[in-house]
């Protein structure tokens, strides 16, 4: 079997941290032996007029891939929304058994954050492409309840997989015994929606009576430039841009606790996964999927989305806490974080394709 990448995210030279997934599951499948393509979008120019062009080069390239298809491949489609339209197109002159899709949903691919026109359009392509896949993958079990809920997609044709694990080569327990520089961290999108300012407003009022802590803020996004004012208001905040995995991998251990404050409906969350599998607890909204893996202790320190109030609770708990609670909260993100690893996660899906594509 030929595994046909399709994603209009993938990462690059300029953007290394997107759709950093795609290429983990791309390379997981080659390095277990699997025959692969990669169809992407050229990445690099913000320019619109090159950017339709990018576009137009990227869906003419996956229509006569897929119309020179045979039975033995499968094109396996990322953020829906954006990479399956050449697809569909194909799909006019080609047999569901000659033209065999798979399609894994992400987010706000099937859940989009306005009603604009744009996200009306969005939606209708992921629907269409979903109806024409023989498999749809899922991020989360919440996420499958969505897809049956809102999409009407059949149970026995969705495949839950957590968007290639967490890789254990790279994030780890290993530097358990690092110093921890500082008491909370942000890994993200600098977005409204992904509960950026809540934090903000949470450090403010903790620090006026907790001087001696800091924030570290890891990540880019529309609101950059407003978090960047906000924190330049507020002693102890440290800014930097979005990082690789590896270099992720070297923050994660100087943090004490990794706040996500998301308020959207989270298909899975990969972040705060990378961070419990370094032993980092998470201080975490209980949003979309994150109730998978904040259970137990863990959600001692969780609040629920956009509640200001029950953030600076946890946070100011989280400052007071004693030694052995935080080394137990720590061992128990590792456990759980471990059931994400990569090395299971991508061979698991690997199985599941080659047994759905028969």
């Amino acid at each position: 079997m030929k595994v046909n990448f399709v994603s209009n995210l993938y990462p690059s030279d300029d953007f290394p941290y997107k759709g950093t997934f795609v290429k983990n599951i791309y390379d997981g499948f080659n390095s277990i032996g699997c025959k692969t393509h990669l169809i992407k979008l050229k990445d690099g120019n913000v320019n619109s007029f090159f950017k339709l062009i990018n576009y137009l080069s990227f869906y003419l390239e996956m229509f006569f891939a897929a119309l020179k298809a045979n039975e033995r491949e499968v094109f396996y489609v990322h953020y829906a929304s954006h990479s399956s339209l050449g697809l569909l197109i194909a799909s006019l002159f080609k047999s569901k058994k000659k033209l065999r899709i798979i399609t894994n949903v992400h987010g706000s691919d099937v859940l989009p954050s306005n009603q604009s026109l744009f996200s009306k359009i969005k939606v209708l392509l992921s629907q269409k492409i979903v109806e024409r896949s023989e498999l749809v993958v899922a991020p989360s079990y919440f996420f499958q309840s969505i897809l049956i809920k809102e999409f009407k997609v059949k149970e026995k044709k969705i495949l839950v997989s957590p968007s290639g694990g967490v890789d254990a080569s790279i994030f780890n327990s290993s530097c358990l015994e690092k110093e921890k520089k500082y008491t909370f961290g942000y890994v993200g999108r600098l977005e409204e929606s992904k509960g950026i300012f809540d934090l903000l407003e949470a450090y403010k009022h903790l620090y006026v009576q907790n001087p001696d802590i800091n924030l570290l803020i890891i990540g880019s996004g529309s609101m950059e430039s407003r978090v960047q004012s906000f924190a330049n208001e507020i002693d102890g905040v440290t800014m930097i841009g979005g990082k690789t995995q590896k270099e992720l991998s070297e923050f994660y251990p100087l943090i004490k606790f990794l706040v996500f404050p998301s308020k959207a409906r989270e298909s899975l969350g990969l972040i705060p996964i990378e961070a419990m599998m370094c032993g980092v607890p998470v201080i975490c909204s209980m949003t979309g999927a994150t109730s998978e893996y904040i259970h137990s202790g863990m959600q001692s320190i969780s609040f629920l989305p956009g509640d200001q109030e029950g953030l600076n609770s946890v946070m100011q708990e989280s400052i007071s806490m004693l030694s052995d609670e935080y080394i137990e909260l720590s061992n128990l993100a590792v456990a759980t974080a471990n059931n994400y690893s990569s090395e299971k996660v991508i061979s698991n899906l690997l199985t599941s394709f080659t047994s759905a594509i028969k």
